[in-house]
C-alpha cells in the first residue's frame, strides 16, 4: 500500500481520540480539541516541508522524533499558541504513534 492510500485513512477525529488516549491524564485535561489539531497540522506541514510525501522517492522514511519536536515548538511560539515546552513532546508522540498505527511512515 503506498503512503498516498495510507493517508487517506487518517482521521483527524480519530487521531485526537488517540492522542488524548495515550497522554498523561494532567495534559488530557490542559490541552484542547483544537490544541490537538493544531499539533497534527504542525507534523503534517514538518513533513511537507522536509520532502517526505514525494512520491518520486521510493527510500524508507526515517523520522527525526527530535527535530519534528523542536520544529511545532518554534511554530506554537510564533503561532502564539498556549502549548508548553515541556508537554510538546507527549503530544508529538502522539501523533507519531498513531500514524505508526495507520502504516503511515
Amino acid at each position: 500500500m503506498s503512503q498516498e492510500e495510507d493517508l487517506f485513512t487518517y482521521d483527524e477525529d480519530d487521531a485526537v481520540k488517540y492522542i488524548l488516549n495515550v497522554l498523561p491524564q494532567e495534559l488530557k485535561e490542559k490541552y484542547s480539541h483544537d490544541d490537538i489539531v493544531y499539533v497534527t497540522d504542525v507534523v503534517y506541514d514538518y513533513y511537507e516541508q522536509k520532502g517526505l510525501f514525494n512520491e518520486s522517492d521510493e527510500e524508507e522514511v526515517e523520522l527525526d522524533e527530535n527535530d519534528i519536536i523542536e520544529y511545532a515548538r518554534k511554530c506554537a511560539r510564533k503561532d502564539g499558541m498556549n502549548i508548553a515546552d515541556e508537554d510538546m513532546p507527549f503530544l508529538v508522540r502522539g501523533e507519531l504513534d498513531y500514524e505508526e498505527s495507520l502504516g503511515v511512515f
